[in-house]
């Protein structure tokens, strides 16, 4: 754990960095529309707080994924393609805890990001439309910190088997893109895509939801992540044992 701190602390401040820019900025920039355009465009657009609240949700989510792909898909690789893989392998340290701590140190990232940037649009939505609920805002980071977790676990799995980054990448982005896909299209298989369980993110600010359905969603989410997770260990086990 303090080997991962240490070596990826910086992509922790990049990842929050990433998607306050992207995803708490956009109540700012609904703010602000009206004055970065033309003046006769600018009566098309009504600065609106739900508007701005929908893209953070949006965009936190979609910006979070891709940087949470970007973070991840070193985690074994790198080492594997670095060749220092069999060094940390030499240590008195199981994969099961190599991976554990990996997936943990960069998950506590995307958590308190998630939160932080809460926090920032919170400030936001409070000093430039109104009073919003500070709770709401921090359940709904919660949640997509929870979502994003999974992507995490995800691009583990390929990242376990493969060597190149740019394979992980691929297949982690790709499989990501058609489980988010799947609820859209109101497939009978929509129950086996965590993004549908993560939509309690955008319901937590603007429909409400009960303590027991928030904390169903988030726990349904945490065991696709762990499933994912139980994988991961599956084929490092595995592909290491054939290398």
């Amino acid at each position: 754990m303090k080997k991962e701190f240490k070596e990826t602390r910086t992509q922790g401040v990049i990842f929050t960095a990433v998607i306050i820019f992207f995803g708490a900025s956009s109540v700012l920039m609904q703010k602000f529309i009206p004055m970065l355009v033309p003046e006769d465009l600018a009566e098309a657009f009504t600065p609106s707080l739900i508007t701005g609240l929908n893209d953070y949700v949006s965009n936190t989510l979609q910006i979070g994924s891709v940087v949470a792909i970007l973070i991840t898909i070193s985690a074994i690789a790198g080492e594997r393609e670095s060749g220092t893989l069999e060094l940390l392998l030499a240590r008195p340290v199981s994969k099961f805890q190599i991976l554990a701590s990996k997936f943990t140190v960069r998950a506590s990232y995307v958590i308190l990001g998630n939160i932080v940037a809460a926090g920032v649009t919170w400030y936001y939505a409070y000093y430039l439309f109104e009073p919003f609920s500070i709770g709401k805002l921090l359940m709904s980071g919660l949640a997509m910190g929870a979502i994003t977790s999974f992507v995490l676990g995800l691009t583990m799995i390929f990242s376990a088997w493969r060597s190149s980054k740019l394979t992980v990448a691929f297949w982690s982005g790709g499989i990501s893109l058609a489980l988010a896909i799947l609820p859209t299209v109101r497939s009978p298989y929509d129950m086996m895509s965590p993004f549908k369980y993560g939509d309690i993110a955008r319901r937590v600010l603007f429909q409400g939801v009960t303590p027991l359905g928030y904390l169903k969603n988030i726990g349904i989410l945490v065991g696709f992540t762990l499933f994912c997770l139980t994988i991961s260990l599956y084929v490092f086990r595995t592909s290491e044992r054939i290398s």
